[in-house]
C-alpha cells in the first residue's frame, strides 16, 4: 500500500510539474508569435510609408508632364493665333490663352491635392498597421502571462501533491 501511494504521488507531482512545463511553453510560444506578427504589421506599415512617399513623387511628375504638355498646348495655341494674322496678347485671343491658362492651374491643383490624399491614406494605413502590431503583442504579453500564471498554479499543485503523499506516508508508519 505504501508503495502505492508512493507511486501515485510521484506520478501526481511528475503529471503536474509536465503540466507547468507545458503551460511555459504555450506562453513562450504566445509570445513568439505575437512577436513575429508584430514585424509582419511593421513591415506591411513600412511598405505603406513608402507607398506614400512614392504616391506623392508621382503626383508631382504628373504635374511635372501636365504643366509640359500644357506649355506646348498653349505655344502652339498662340503660334496659330499669329499665323491666322490675330493678336494673341489682347483681346478674345487673350481671354482664351488666359482661360486655359487658370483650368490648368486647377488642374495641376487637383492632381496635387489627390496624390497628397492618396498619400494621407497610405500613411493611415501605415499607423493602423503598427497599432495592430501593438495591440497583438499587448495579447502575446497577456497570453504569456496567464501561461505562467497557469504554470505557477501546476507547481503549487505539484508541491501541494508532494506534501499531501508525505503526509500520508507518514501516518502508514
Amino acid at each position: 500500500m505504501a508503495t502505492m501511494m508512493i507511486i501515485g504521488t510521484v506520478a501526481s507531482v511528475a503529471g503536474s510539474l509536465m503540466a507547468a512545463q507545458g503551460s511555459k511553453a504555450a506562453g513562450k510560444a504566445a509570445m513568439k508569435t505575437a512577436e513575429y506578427n508584430k514585424s509582419i504589421r511593421d513591415r506591411n506599415a513600412k511598405v505603406a510609408e513608402n507607398d506614400a512617399e512614392y504616391r506623392v513623387r508621382a503626383g508631382d511628375r504628373e504635374v511635372t508632364k501636365f504643366t509640359e504638355k500644357f506649355r506646348a498646348m498653349q505655344a502652339t495655341a498662340e503660334t496659330r493665333y499669329r499665323k491666322g494674322g490675330v493678336v494673341a496678347s489682347s483681346g478674345t485671343p487673350l481671354e482664351v490663352l488666359m482661360n486655359s491658362a487658370n483650368e490648368a492651374d486647377e488642374e495641376k491643383e487637383t492632381i496635387a491635392v489627390l496624390a497628397q490624399r492618396d498619400a494621407g491614406a497610405m500613411r493611415e494605413k501605415a499607423s493602423n498597421e503598427r497599432l495592430a502590431g501593438e495591440l497583438g503583442l499587448m495579447e502575446g504579453r497577456a497570453k504569456k502571462m496567464s501561461y505562467d500564471m497557469q504554470a505557477r498554479g501546476q507547481m503549487f499543485a505539484a508541491v501541494s501533491s508532494a506534501a499531501m503523499g508525505g503526509y500520508k506516508y507518514s501516518q502508514i508508519k
